[in-house]
């Protein structure tokens, strides 16, 4: 059962999702018949699903909460505001139910309660009346003109030749009649044909069913709505005296029980002398299937170990005199390579799939704060390594956060200024190279440079000698515990957030930076790369260690003779007529200076200016498998990983930008361009 649980709640999970990006594009366009019908049939089959897997509690409250849209699509209601929050409100009760258990504690008692009093309303208000809602055993309420008591319906379902051909399953239906009562099924296998003359696309089974329940014949007619255009259906009352248990039927009896495997368990006439069943099957392409994601990671670390072995292959082939050899550990790394390739889209995922709780959040803070905000996104086709956008998903909460709170004004303030009412946040993702960029822009009052050079100075982080420009400036709200927020309030303002959100953008190897103007807006800026697991990389040497600085930051290599121009003053180097500053890595690492022989340097980008990293030898190319390297080397930002070299050894990762970042600072050479 617990494999069972896991399925249903992964559908779960997206049947909510489904509905949730429903109903937020229908609050710009109430009347968008198909959206109304989306968040319907979403509905409807988490009911049903709930039904089938035992969530009782989920399958009730879903069943009410989808004759509020059953009205709608019928035009006995529209949609308003009032039932669009009370639609997302029931989103996050059944999120909870789906994600917590049928065990309800009193708060999520009584929330259950409240949302169905408030679906109960929004229904009596078109003057229709619903059967009992269970809430979870502190009300029960009825809103139905008398007592019903329990009845016996006798239903015949005859599905048609084609009912399988758009996934309808005719089991899930009597599964869900079987959650409204007692039931007997009693299945009608006569019609089924030899095995030669057998299409195994097509059904051929019939069902009598005997359904003894408190519901009214509405509610079983609504088990059957969307397959009644299909199959023939027939429903009729039995008087008590002409019970099921007392009738006696010439088929085989099917006895339904809540759970789903029952009736996989229940031997089919077809399952015997199927040996041309394979053929028949075989246009039965699957286009796609669901993975768990722990299989994908674990397909990541055989391709990563396997990546590691064929660079020891390539070290023993390469000095190795047999041909053969050589040629084997070439075609293995082709294979590898495309094998990788391969392995890393499996875990590419596009941007589009973070953009509804992003979307909500816009929503939800916007009618705190009583802000008109309009929420765009563009580029969302853009895809990104799944663990990368696991671990952008808080970072770009808090700062849309902020844009909500900090910058964008109330509409009177907005029109005062000469703005539209709606504020406007748009979310841009793009490609380019072996880099993801997302952009967060606002059109809100932006940062002012001054407010931020007074808090620092007031806060002792600069001198007020010093002459940063605005860049720089606005560069310190990523500093921690700093924030200019008069007051401190629920959304921001505790001092704690841009400082996180660029550690969190560091540890997956990306940079962040910002650019706003007073009155007209911010941009955020999120370089990430596609991928963490393997990078293309340089391999050097630095006092006879191996280090690997990732190709993507690097622009190209030069070799020093010695009395080339280095001035040691400034740490400035000449090379093709360009002054760039440089980095000793010798003298970083072991504080020696050691110029004395010929030294290479490698140019690399650092916030669109070049820097010079100056090493003792440039090996070559090599494809690293980044390994963490551990709680115990959590203090070394200039080291983001580890990887182990064909020969066994292993080779340190650099962080080029934390370690250019660190030197500069700490040289006060911020002028450079």
């Amino acid at each position: 059962m617990e494999v069972i649980d896991v399925k249903y709640k992964e559908e779960a999970t997206e049947l909510i999702e489904g509905m949730e990006k429903s109903l937020l594009a229908m609050e710009d366009n109430f009347d968008n018949p198909g959206l109304i019908e989306d968040v319907f049939r979403n509905m409807h089959t988490l009911k049903g699903n709930s039904s089938m897997f035992g969530f009782k509690l989920v399958a009730d409250f879903t069943h009410h909460f989808e004759s509020i849209y059953d009205l709608i699509r019928s035009g006995e209601m529209k949609i308003s505001k009032e039932i669009l929050n009370v639609s997302f409100a029931a989103l996050d009760h059944l999120s909870s139910l789906v994600n917590n258990g049928q065990t309800l504690n009193e708060k999520e008692k009584q929330s259950h309660a409240n949302l169905s009093k408030k679906v109960i309303e929004i229904i009596s208000q078109s003057g229709n009346k619903q059967a009992d809602i269970d809430t979870g055993g502190n009300l029960q309420e009825k809103i139905i003109s008398h007592e019903t008591g329990r009845n016996t319906w006798q239903i015949f379902f005859q599905p048609a030749e084609n009912f399988f051909l758009n996934g309808s399953n005719p089991l899930t239906i009597i599964n869900e009649l079987h959650q409204l009562g007692e039931c007997k099924v009693i299945a009608k296998t006569d019609e089924i044909p030899s095995l030669e003359k057998c299409d195994f696309d097509k059904c051929y089974m019939s069902w009598e069913i005997l359904l003894t329940t408190t519901k009214d014949l509405q509610s079983i007619r609504d088990l059957f709505k969307f397959v009644q255009h299909k199959s023939k259906l027939e429903i009729h009352e039995v008087s008590p005296g002409n019970s099921s248990a007392d009738s006696e039927v010439p088929y085989s009896e099917i006895t339904v029980t809540g759970d789903a495997h029952a009736f996989n368990s229940v031997e089919s006439p077809l399952s015997h002398g199927t040996e041309n069943h394979n053929a028949v099957n075989k246009k039965n392409v699957i286009s796609s299937i669901r993975v768990p994601s722990l299989r994908l990671d674990n397909l990541m670390n055989l391709v990563s170990e396997l990546m590691t072995l064929q660079a020891k292959l390539g070290t023993l082939a390469e000095y190795s005199p047999n041909a053969e050899l050589l040629s084997v550990s070439e075609n293995l790394e082709k294979i590898s390579t495309r094998l990788r390739d391969n392995a890393f889209s499996m875990c590419l995922l596009p941007i589009e799939n973070m953009v509804t709780p992003l979307q909500r959040l816009v929503r939800d803070l916007a009618l705190g704060l009583n802000k008109e905000i309009q929420f765009i996104t563009d580029g969302t086709e853009t895809e990104l390594d799944k663990n990368i956008m696991e671990g952008l998903s808080d970072p770009l909460m808090h700062i849309i956060r902020n844009s909500i709170d900090h910058g964008i004004e109330e509409p009177e303030a907005r029109l005062k200024l000469g703005k539209p009412r709606h504020g406007k946040i748009l979310l841009n993702a793009y490609c380019a190279g072996t880099n993801v960029y997302i952009e967060i822009q606002d059109d809100g009052k932006g940062i002012d440079p001054e407010k931020i050079k007074k808090k620092a100075i007031a806060k002792g982080i600069i001198g007020p000698e010093e002459n940063l420009s605005n860049k720089e400036i606005l560069s310190l709200v990523f500093l921690p515990g700093f924030s200019t927020a008069e007051q401190v309030s629920e959304i921001s303002g505790r001092g704690v957030g841009m400082d996180v959100v660029k550690r969190r953008i560091s540890d997956i190897r990306g940079q962040i930076k910002i650019h706003s103007e007073v009155n007209v807006g911010t941009t955020i800026s999120i370089k990430l790369p596609i991928t963490v697991s393997v990078i293309d990389g340089l391999l050097v040497k630095i006092n006879d260690a191996d280090f690997v600085i990732p190709l993507s930051a690097v622009e190209r290599c030069h070799e020093i003779p010695v009395g080339h121009q280095l001035n040691r003053f400034t740490n400035i180097i000449v090379l093709d007529g360009e002054q760039i500053p440089f980095i000793s890595l010798t003298e970083e690492f072991d504080d020696i200076e050691n110029f004395a022989s010929s030294k290479e340097i490698v140019v690399i980008y650092y916030d669109e200016r070049k820097v010079g990293l100056i090493v003792d030898q440039v090996v070559g190319k090599f494809q690293a498998v980044l390994k963490p390297l551990g709680k115990y080397f959590l203090k070394m930002d200039n080291i983001s990983g580890a990887t182990i070299l064909g020969n066994g050894k292993i080779a340190l990762v650099l962080d080029t930008n934390n370690l250019t970042e660190q030197f500069l600072n700490k040289k006060s050479v911020y002028s450079f361009k």
